[in-house]
């Protein structure tokens, strides 16, 4: 019995959706440091760390932009020189976390002795894809640039599946989804 809903994406795929979950997370929480309306109900402080809490989702960002970089066959010495560092401090630093990603893709759950409820062991985006995809269409709908829309509509894609559109699927699945009308 498998402990993970089905899941119609390659691994690459699922990688590919991290980081899209990811960054919609990094601009919501940035979003938040660009009015200055409030100013006045905000110490520099509060902003300072906002900032900070921004910062901590752009780390989760290049975290799932390196496990994508991974999943598409980049090797370390190539996400290196990308971003400008040692192969060994690139491994040393995000080997781990690879790691534990392909863990997490094989044992999803893990219920640790004494605990009522299983812990997720991979990003929720990666256990339940097809609901993180469809409300990543659904933000990047709202949030996208129309000039972008207009560029892929010339192109004959689905503008109404910007994220989902353009994940790849195992083989065997056919891409269509159910009618939500």
């Amino acid at each position: 019995m498998s402990d993970r809903p089905a899941n119609p994406y390659t691994t690459a795929a699922l990688a590919r959706l991290v980081l899209a979950d990811r960054a919609r997370d990094t601009v919501d929480e940035a979003i938040r440091l660009v009015p200055t309306l409030d100013d006045d109900r905000h110490t520099p402080q509060e902003l300072l760390l906002q900032a900070l809490r921004v910062r901590s989702y752009v780390d989760r960002l290049v975290e799932a932009a390196v496990l994508h970089a991974r999943e598409n066959g980049t090797d370390w010495t190539g996400i290196a020189i990308a971003m400008g560092l040692r192969t060994e401090s690139v491994t040393e630093r995000w080997l781990p976390q690879e790691q534990r990603w392909q863990a997490g893709l094989t044992h999803p759950l893990r219920q640790d002795p004494g605990e009522d409820l299983p812990e997720l062991t991979i990003p929720q985006a990666a256990y339940a894809p097809e609901a993180y995809a469809h409300d990543l269409d659904d933000w990047a709908t709202r949030h996208l640039d129309p000039v972008e829309s207009e560029r892929w509509h010339a192109r004959g894609l689905d503008t109404t599946r910007p994220v989902s559109g353009g994940l790849s699927r195992s083989e065997g699945e056919t891409g269509t989804e159910p009618d939500d009308t």
